[in-house]
C-alpha cells in the first residue's frame, strides 16, 4: 500500500512541471521577439534618419556647387570687363590716367612687395544677377622690367553661402611701344642737323622741318609721352637711384645741371632731358658724373641748344635731336656692350602692340 501511495504521488507531480516549463519557454520567446522588434524599429529609424541626412547633405552640396559656379562665373565676367576697360582707356589716350596718382591706387599683395610693383584697383559695374557679391579687381604691373604687362586679379565673395573665387591672368597693354629690332648702336646718334660754317644762320634743319630721326633710330616707336608717364610712375612709387631695384627711367624737365650718378653695366638707365629742360640750352652733366645707359637731348632740331654741352662720363650712348656743334673738353662718351636697355622690353613676334591682348598660358584659378 505504501508503494502504491508513493507511485501515485510521483505521478501527480509531472503535469505541474510540464506547465511550468512551457510557461518559461513562452516568456523567453516573447522577450526575444520584443528585442528583435525594438531592434528592427531602431534600425528602421536610423535608416530613415540617415536617408534624410544624405538627402539634406546632397541638397547642400548642390547648393554650394551652384554658389561656387556663380562665384567663378562672376569672377570671369569681372576679368573680361577689366580687359575691355583697359582697351577702352588706351584707345582714348596713349597714357591714360589709370596709373596716375589717385584714389584708385591700392596696396599691393604680399607677393608683390617693394617699390617696383604698382597696384591699382579697378571698379567693375554691379551685376544685378548676383546682388550679394563682393567683386574686386586689382591691376598689378612691374615698373622696372615689364610696364607693358598687367596682371589682373579678379576675386569674388558671395555673402550667401560664403563661396569665393579668384581668377588671375596677364595682358599686354600699349603703355610702351616696341623699340627697333636693330637700333643704331653708335656712341653718338644725331638728327642729321648741322650748323652753317659762319654759325650765323642757325641750324640747317629748322623747327618746321624737324624730324625725330635720332629718337626713332634708337627708341623706335616709343613716344616721349610714354617715357614721361613711365618715369613719373617710377618716381611716385618711390624708385630712386639707391632703391632696390634701382630706378631705370628718368624724364627731366629741369634746366639745372645733372649731378647724380646713374646706372650700371648690369642695370643701365634711360635719361631724357626734355624739350622743356632744353628750352634755352640743354643742362650738362656735372664734372665727375657717370651715367651708364642712354642719354637723350630733346633739342628740337636746334643745334645751339647743344652748344658747349658737357657730357661728363657716359658709358653707352648719347642721342641728340639735332647736330652737336661743340662739346666741352673733358667730356667722355664711350659705346659699351651693356645689359639690355630698359626701353627694350620683350613683345611677342607679330603681336599688335597697340591692342590689349592676353598673355598665353597666364590664366590661373584659385587662391594662393
Amino acid at each position: 500500500m505504501a508503494n502504491s501511495l508513493r507511485s501515485s504521488t510521483v505521478t501527480a507531480l509531472h503535469p505541474k512541471l510540464c506547465r511550468c516549463e512551457h510557461s518559461g519557454q513562452a516568456q523567453q520567446t516573447g522577450a526575444i521577439s520584443l528585442v528583435v522588434t525594438l531592434t528592427l524599429l531602431l534600425l528602421a529609424g536610423l535608416v530613415s534618419f540617415y536617408s534624410a541626412r544624405i538627402v539634406q547633405l546632397d541638397r547642400l552640396a548642390n547648393h554650394n556647387q551652384k554658389q561656387a559656379v556663380h562665384a567663378r562665373l562672376t569672377a570671369e565676367a569681372a576679368l573680361a570687363w577689366a580687359r575691355a576697360d583697359l582697351q577702352r582707356q588706351y584707345a582714348g589716350s596713349p597714357t591714360p590716367p589709370l596709373w596716375s596718382a589717385g584714389l584708385a591706387t591700392a596696396a599691393c599683395p604680399v607677393a608683390y612687395s617693394g617699390p617696383r610693383w604698382q597696384c591699382v584697383t579697378l571698379q567693375p559695374p554691379a551685376q544685378p544677377d548676383v546682388p550679394h557679391a563682393a567683386v574686386h579687381v586689382l591691376a598689378v604691373r612691374d615698373l622696372i622690367n615689364s610696364p607693358h604687362v598687367v596682371e589682373l586679379h579678379a576675386s569674388v565673395g558671395l555673402t550667401e553661402g560664403g563661396s569665393r573665387a579668384q581668377i588671375q591672368t596677364q595682358v599686354f597693354i600699349p603703355s610702351v611701344a616696341p623699340a627697333p629690332d636693330h637700333p643704331n648702336s653708335s656712341a653718338i646718334v644725331l638728327n642729321s642737323c648741322s650748323t652753317p660754317a659762319n654759325a650765323a644762320g642757325g641750324s640747317v634743319c629748322s623747327v618746321h622741318s624737324c624730324t625725330t630721326t635720332a629718337w626713332r633710330n634708337v627708341l623706335g616707336d616709343i613716344t616721349p609721352e610714354q617715357i614721361r608717364a613711365w618715369s613719373e610712375a617710377q618716381a611716385r612709387n618711390g624708385l630712386t637711384a639707391r632703391s632696390h631695384p634701382a630706378r631705370n627711367i628718368y624724364w627731366v624737365d629741369s634746366p639745372a645741371t645733372w649731378v647724380e650718378n646713374l646706372g650700371s653695366s648690369e642695370a643701365p638707365v634711360l635719361l631724357v632731358f626734355s624739350g622743356q629742360a632744353c628750352a634755352n640750352r640743354c643742362p650738362s652733366l656735372a664734372p665727375g658724373v657717370r651715367v651708364v645707359g642712354t642719354v637723350v637731348l630733346q633739342t628740337q632740331c636746334q643745334d645751339h641748344k647743344a652748344l658747349g654741352w658737357y657730357a661728363g662720363h657716359i658709358e653707352g650712348q648719347l642721342v641728340i635731336e639735332s647736330g652737336l656743334p661743340q662739346m666741352q673738353s673733358g667730356s667722355r662718351i664711350e659705346a659699351r656692350a651693356l645689359a639690355q636697355a630698359p626701353y627694350r622690353i620683350p613683345w611677342p613676334i607679330g603681336m599688335d602692340a597697340r591692342q590689349v591682348q592676353r598673355v598665353p598660358g597666364s590664366w590661373r584659378e584659385g587662391w594662393p
